[in-house]
């Protein structure tokens, strides 16, 4: 049987609650309380969220109608040896191309075939401020193919969203490079300060049934 051996494990999801971190227009979750120890002897609770809240997962039925959604996303997606990119070198607002990818791997970067590849922004330091989700730092489609092309099968970012700020107006060709490949996306991650370059990661969404998102958590183990 095989066994993981570990020091620690860090935790690189934020908390579901008013103040979790999301693209605009979406609205903050609404926690209700429908039941306390003081007046029924049990504490229970109800959430009203969109999918693509907090720490989340997009999968391809958010771009395409006949695209797999988070419950049909394959375990063998979801764990295995991850890669953090480090591009805080860039600005807020700034695109993470082909060419900045390139770089990377030309100044000693690398990942396996069938990588989990997240990209540190350093947006999470800007998290609470207008700036997180209004001029971050995203991928353009370049870059998007630059990773399909060398077989990762799940990509993630310290951002509200892989997209690159213009995305939205473009025609989001990062979601839709991915999402068309099966690539399933997490955004809105924190703490990959924390990780070595590589590591092992399991993520772990809610098992929604025809959600294209589902808040998500998600652990690296170092």
């Amino acid at each position: 049987m095989a066994q993981l051996v570990f020091e620690r494990m860090v935790d690189l999801s934020y908390e579901v609650n008013a103040e979790s971190p999301r693209e605009m227009p979406i609205g903050p979750p609404k926690l209700y309380h429908t039941a306390t120890m003081e007046k029924d002897g049990y504490f229970e609770s109800r959430i009203d969220l969109s999918g693509h809240c907090s720490t989340h997962i997009d999968t391809p039925s958010l771009m395409y109608k006949d695209g797999f959604t988070t419950e049909g996303i394959d375990l063998s997606k979801l764990t295995g040896d991850a890669t953090v990119v480090d591009v805080t070198d860039l600005k807020t607002g700034d695109v993470i191309n082909a060419a900045v990818l390139q770089k990377w791997e030309d100044g000693g970067g690398s990942f396996p075939q069938h990588a989990i590849v997240f990209f540190k922004t350093g947006m999470e330091a800007l998290f609470g401020e207008k700036v997180y989700n209004h001029n971050w730092i995203g991928l353009d489609g370049t870059a998007a193919q630059w990773l399909v092309d060398r077989g990762i099968k799940l990509v993630g970012t310290d951002a509200c969203a892989i997209e690159s700020v213009h995305g939205p107006r473009d025609g989001f060709p990062a979601h839709h490079t991915f999402l068309e490949n099966g690539i399933p996306i997490v955004e809105n991650l924190r703490n990959l300060n924390e990780l070595p370059d590589t590591f092992l990661v399991v993520v772990a969404p809610m098992k929604l049934t025809n959600s294209s998102g589902s808040p998500t958590r998600v652990y690296g183990f170092v």
